[in-house]
């Protein structure tokens, strides 16, 4: 039976919270809310903070001999408790955690056919004292918060008809797999009536409609049993990322019956063969390894119900358009159909558990709960290769104070403060990474994301830097991971923030979240004669960030960095934000120039100086950098240098390596006795492919060279 529709619906208040739950209680007056949705889709409740009330009446008959009513909930945001005709039955604390209550006893029991449903929600945005114990990660704080999120019942609501046996909850991981033999790995939460033999069947349907699977007899004591056991699949075909291969899945179902062969409950997944590891932070699928570029994506709108299979499939396609390979779904548990997405369209994702920042003793419990729901609900999607179980757990890096010629130094010092002991570093998270690893053993964690590697476990955390933003200038990259390479392992925060073209005014951004002391310091509004040529100064700051970073780390390919992430997909309010589209889906500069920067073979040389002067020798490697698995025979490389009437050309001709970044040759010349912009063209051929690079700077008499950090105010 789904309850999802009209429910009555009332802030707490002392009465309500008194008489709320009772079915003689006159609710005529309530509102009417829609389930599944957000009460601040509704007028009366759009400046709530809750908790809210939501009842239902409705009519069910009872239940035959030998059979069990469950309520079934499958998501509330983010926190309630439950009372059928007035008497409690449970309450959630997961937002994305179905849950099941059995109601048997109480539908039975009643003298009447009518029956009310009681929900309390309260939800927190995270943000405040509340952030001590809220577990809702991005839908409430953080650099991707999607403002205005308010609690309710997000998702359905019903009451399901079972069997004695039931399963209260159920897990699905493929544990190993290679052309031979894949691993399934079955665990079942049970709930029997009373003392009983089970017969339990597993299937598992091939994409070419080959079966496997089998039968096995398991006697269960009343109440809960746990049961675990392994499936195999001979001759498997591997699920691959999109540019390694094709995305194959299989159908697997579980069955519970009884001795007259009547099924008590059942469950099914759509699931992926394949394996995953890392090593010092570069990932292999399948034993092969694969360069991850990623992008950050946080909550798709302020309201997760609302977000639709369209939306969700726009934004994927779109990072795969950008010859992205990975999308890290940023500090929350998003909407089902998004994991199915990126299964089919072979994108790899990285899954946060929903905590950023600062966390009490009082969250344990409840961090410990959603890292074993994200487990349960999640683990069978072949796309999620990684675990991350927290956030900044010692908050973000302190804001730059001023800028010098230290930027190796300067970050030592900022991001030490991620060193130090804290009751989330040393305790909550290791709790989160045991919990994350118990129960999945088949893919990596990242225990804390966005600190400094750890002396002993070079996998424990990426680095989020933020250079160009935070901290120093973009071009800072390639000499700070000289003096520091463990620092570019992963580098999981490439990006700035810039304004949206139709919501520019003539002030400093002001929206909740934006970085003003960021904007001031590197794109200041003094700067731009009016408004619009700032907010376009904004996008085109960003896009050049964006690049810079993203070549530096690609020229730094496995020696040593494995992966970047860019922050983000998308603004999450319509005023500006570290998206590379728009709150609306409009690309921003820095969407086509992240395309360009991920095509699969680039050619790319050392970012010149910033300023240069006449007579000046410069020395810049060219590199080509490759993802391909073959090797590229027989390519031609060409760099064309001009300066007013100047110009220079070299020229290249080689075999680029596969999957690898291969040196060139290094471009020297002596800047002429001009002034003016220097363009520095790079220009690759061969048989299959072809792509093009520039870089420009500016040549001034050497007087007027000036140190660009004491300048930047």
């Amino acid at each position: 039976m789904d309850l999802s529709g009209k429910w009555r619906c009332a802030t707490s208040t002392p009465e309500v919270d008194r008489s709320g739950a009772d079915p003689d209680y006159d609710d005529s007056q309530w509102e009417l809310v829609e389930v599944p949705g957000h009460w601040g889709q509704h007028p009366a409740f759009a400046d709530t903070s809750g908790p809210v009330v939501y009842r239902r009446r409705f009519t069910i008959d009872p239940p035959d001999e030998g059979e069990r009513l469950w309520l079934r909930l499958d998501g509330v945001l983010a926190e309630a408790d439950i009372w059928l005709d007035g008497q409690h039955v449970g309450e959630t604390s997961v937002y994305y955690a179905p849950h099941r209550f059995d109601i048997t006893e109480i539908v039975a029991n009643s003298d009447v056919s009518s029956h009310l449903l009681t929900i309390e929600v309260s939800y927190s945005s995270g943000q405040g004292d509340d952030a001590k114990k809220s577990v809702v990660g991005s839908l409430g704080s953080g650099p991707l918060a999607s403002i205005g999120t308010t609690g309710g019942i997000w998702r359905s609501v019903g009451i399901d008809r079972t069997g004695p046996v039931s399963i209260v909850h159920a897990r699905l991981t493929c544990v190993d797999a290679d052309p031979e033999r894949a691993t399934l790995q079955i665990r079942l939460e049970l709930d029997a009536a009373e003392a009983t033999d089970a017969q339990i069947n597993t299937s598992v349907v091939g994409p070419d409609g080959s079966t496997a699977g089998g039968t096995a007899i398991h006697s269960l004591a009343r109440g809960p049993n746990h049961i675990e056991w392994t499936t195999r699949v001979d001759n498997p075909r591997l699920w691959w990322p999109a540019q390694m291969g094709e995305q194959p899945r299989y159908d697997v179902g579980v069955s519970i019956t009884d001795s007259t062969n009547t099924v008590s409950d059942r469950r099914h997944w759509r699931t992926g063969l394949r394996t995953v590891r890392t090593e010092a932070m570069s990932w292999l699928v399948n034993n092969r390894r694969i360069f991850i570029q990623a992008i950050a994506c946080g909550p798709q709108g302020p309201f997760l119900a609302d977000i639709s299979t369209e939306t969700i499939r726009r934004d994927l396609q779109a990072a795969k358009d950008a010859g992205l390979n990975m999308v890290r779904v940023y500090g929350h548990v998003s909407h089902p159909s998004l994991y199915d997405i990126a299964d089919e369209l072979g994108l790899l994702l990285w899954q946060d558990l929903p905590l950023i920042g600062t966390y009490a003793t009082r969250a344990r419990t409840r961090a410990k709960a959603a890292a074993k729901a994200a487990v349960d609900i999640l683990s069978h999607h072949p796309s999620i290769v990684v675990w991350s179980a927290h956030n900044e757990p010692n908050g973000p890096p302190i804001p730059e104070p001023s800028l010098d010629a230290n930027p190796a130094s300067r970050l030592g010092v900022r991001l030490g403060r991620h060193l130090l002991p804290s009751w989330n570093r040393s305790i909550l998270d290791p709790i989160l990474r045991r919990e994350l690893r118990s129960a999945d053993p088949s893919r990596p964690v990242i225990t804390r994301s966005g600190t400094l590697p750890s002396l002993t476990d070079l996998t424990g955390s990426d680095s989020h830097l933020w250079l160009g933003w935070r901290f120093g200038v973009a071009s800072d990259l390639a000499e700070l991971l000289k003096k520091w390479p463990r620092l570019g392992s992963f580098v999981g925060a490439i990006g700035s923030q810039s304004v949206g073209l139709d919501d520019w005014d003539e002030n400093e951004p002001s929206w909740p979240g934006a970085e003003v002391g960021a904007f001031q310091r590197y794109i200041p509004r003094r700067a731009y004669a009016d408004g619009l040529s700032w907010a376009q100064g904004t996008q085109a700051y960003q896009a050049e960030v964006i690049r810079a970073q993203i070549e530096t780390l690609r020229r730094l390919k496995y020696k040593p960095t494995g992966g970047f992430c860019v922050m983000s997909l998308a603004d999450s309010v319509p005023e500006g934000g570290f998206g590379v589209f728009t709150f609306d889906r409009v690309p921003k500069p820095a969407y086509s120039t992240l395309a360009d920067a991920c095509r699969p073979v680039v050619v790319i040389a050392d970012a010149p100086p910033s300023v240069v002067s006449p007579g000046q020798v410069i020395n810049l490697a060219v590199h080509v950098v490759s993802e391909l698995p073959e090797p590229l025979p027989r390519v031609a490389v060409k760099a064309q240098l001009s300066l007013g009437a100047w110009r220079l050309e070299r020229e290249w001709t080689g075999e680029i390596e596969s999957d690898a970044c291969s040196f060139v040759a290094d471009l020297e010349f002596v800047v002429p006795e001009i002034t003016g912009q220097l363009i520095i063209d790079l220009e690759l051929n061969s048989a299959s492919h072809a792509c093009t690079n520039r870089y420009i700077t500016v040549s001034v008499p050497t007087a007027e060279v000036i140190n660009p950090f004491t300048t930047r105010k």
